[in-house]
């Protein structure tokens, strides 16, 4: 897994931890924030493993495009 594969990938499992924490002291604002975080992280990991370049959005829907083309 390259590099920036692992550190997007770690991130957004540390995102979705911080998200199921905040989710038990019923926190949604936040854990619904983290849990965004989380799976933008998620897929610019899927994106820059398959693409092989980083993607400089905030956009899921882009990314998602992006990844079937």
């Amino acid at each position: 897994m390259r590099k920036e594969v692992s550190r997007l990938w770690e991130q957004a499992l540390e995102d979705f931890d911080t998200a199921e924490k905040l989710l038990e002291v019923e926190k949604y604002y936040a854990s619904v924030f983290f849990s965004e975080q989380a799976a933008e992280k998620a897929l610019k990991a899927l994106f820059v493993e398959k693409k092989w370049r980083m993607a400089f959005t905030h956009d899921l829907t882009e990314l998602a495009e992006r990844r079937r083309g």
